[in-house]
């Protein structure tokens, strides 16, 4: 909770125009989740001013980068998002998933390049061009910008996985 009232501290000291709303855009570990699985998102809202800024947590449990744009949420986030307005971009998790199974189908390629591989998606039945990680970032922070909108990238957040005593930051190529 330290690091988000740090954030909120950071945000609110930023010299642009007032940000009428902050947009959350990731996986379940920033999601609103449920009683037994609250992501970060949940608890932002306790840091800042309803009066001078509204928090929409748009994260959903169990998207990547690639699924969070293939079904059709980023772009329902993009509609809402006007001049001034910031957008948190939170994922990585599900990214490390299989890129074409029979359960989820959700993985992005490894890596920042512009890589694609193609596929015949298990799961949608449809044909599609999936991207590295980092292709879908990209395209992230250019359509917010595209907006006049202010893109936040956050890193992985951490998971309750310990090794030798510490905590492992596992994902190595989806920082």
């Amino acid at each position: 909770m330290k690091l988000l009232a740090c954030f909120a501290v950071l945000l609110c000291s930023v010299s642009a125009p007032a940000a009428e709303t902050l947009y959350i855009a990731g996986d379940s570990t920033a999601a609103n989740g449920n009683p037994t699985q609250i992501g970060w998102g949940r608890e932002l809202p306790k840091y800042f001013d309803p009066a001078k800024i509204e928090i929409v947590n748009d994260a959903r449990g169990g998207r990547s980068a690639r699924t969070f744009i293939t079904e059709g949420l980023w772009d329902q986030l993009l509609a809402k998002l006007k001049k001034n307005d910031y957008v948190i971009i939170q994922f990585g998790h599900n990214d490390a998933s299989p890129v074409d199974d029979a359960t989820r189908a959700r993985g992005s390629l490894p890596g920042l390049g512009d890589e694609t591989r193609e596929v015949d998606n298990q799961v949608t039945h449809k044909h599609e061009t999936v991207h590295t990680y980092g292709f879908y970032m990209r395209k992230m922070i250019r359509d917010v910008k595209d907006k006049g909108a202010t893109p936040i990238l956050l890193s992985l957040t951490v998971r309750n996985v310990w090794k030798d005593g510490h905590v492992e930051r596992g994902f190595d190529q989806f920082p």
